[in-house]
């Protein structure tokens, strides 16, 4: 009975790896790359915008040790652009100051203003974007607190702020100063030797909440008691909000490039990636006074 099992068993290996398919070659055709635009209002100071153009995902291969070098994000930097930001009867010129980074002379703060972002590429490829300062919205409390224990060193952030009346998005940044590789995509810089880690991002609704006040406890189990802290808050709205909220889990930018492709929000047209012009409201902290 034993025997005629085994038999039965190689027949049956046989028959299905003699009955696949021969591999079939397909060609794909590549796909044009495409512009991405990220920009940030840094207060008191100047708009950046960052240009950068995807890549076709067939081209990288983690199995042929393909990595996303300097020399790859260098390629993936977009440059010789003609930039403007309008608003009311003016009009401001951006300047490229490195590969890809570009900034203004003056800093968008009118609330309830539309800024219009147009983007002329050397290849004659034309973007625009346009989006709506809101009302700044000041931080109330932020109080940073370090827990220690026998086990362990915890740092946290208490927050409050005053919510407005109808429906808002908020997004709450914390930076230290350092110099590895950003956790995420920002391009601020607010530390004197230009080292600016993004360490966390937490983002409020007040979908259920209606002119109270948001008070809340932030733990930030990657930052050091011994760090230089910045904390900002900003209102933002919901489109921005969902484009966050789908690509908070990201390690970073430059990294998402090679994960599962997902569909992100952009209010771009001609490009993907987000133009916004939030205003924040900062609070600096040498972790080392507490």
């Amino acid at each position: 009975m034993k025997n005629i099992t085994y038999i039965v068993l190689v027949l049956g290996v046989f028959t299905f790896f003699s009955c696949r398919p021969e591999p079939l070659e397909i060609e794909i055709d590549p796909i044009e790359p495409q512009v991405v635009v990220f920009s940030q209002v840094i207060p008191g100071q100047v708009m950046t915008v960052l240009l950068t153009q995807t890549f076709d995902a067939l081209d990288f291969s983690e199995d042929e040790g393909d990595s996303l070098d300097q020399g790859i994000v260098n390629d993936l930097l977009l440059s010789g652009a003609k930039m403007t930001v309008s608003y009311r009867d003016q009009v401001d010129s951006l300047f490229q100051f490195t590969n890809g980074l570009y900034a203004s002379l003056q800093t968008p703060q009118h609330n309830n203003e539309v800024y219009t972002l147009d983007i002329s590429m050397p290849d004659g490829r034309q973007l625009s974007a346009s989006s709506i300062m809101l009302p700044f919205v000041p931080i109330m409390e932020m109080i940073p607190e370090i827990e220690r224990t026998d086990e362990d060193t915890i740092v946290s952030i208490n927050y409050k702020f005053e919510d407005l009346p109808e429906d808002n998005w908020y997004m709450i940044n914390v930076y230290t100063n350092g110099k590895e590789q950003n956790s995420g995509l920002d391009l601020n810089s607010f530390f004197n030797n230009g080292g600016n880690l993004l360490k966390k991002t937490e983002l409020l609704t007040d979908i259920t909440l209606d002119g109270t006040t948001f008070e809340g406890r932030i733990e930030l189990p990657n930052v050091s008691p011994t760090d230089s802290m910045v904390v900002s808050l900003s209102n933002i709205n919901e489109t921005y909000y969902n484009f966050l909220d789908l690509r908070k889990n990201s390690e970073n930018f430059f990294t998402e490039l090679t994960k599962e492709p997902i569909s992100l929000p952009s209010n771009v047209e001609g490009g993907l990636g987000f133009f916004n012009t939030h205003y924040p409201d900062l609070r600096y902290f040498d972790l080392n006074e507490l």
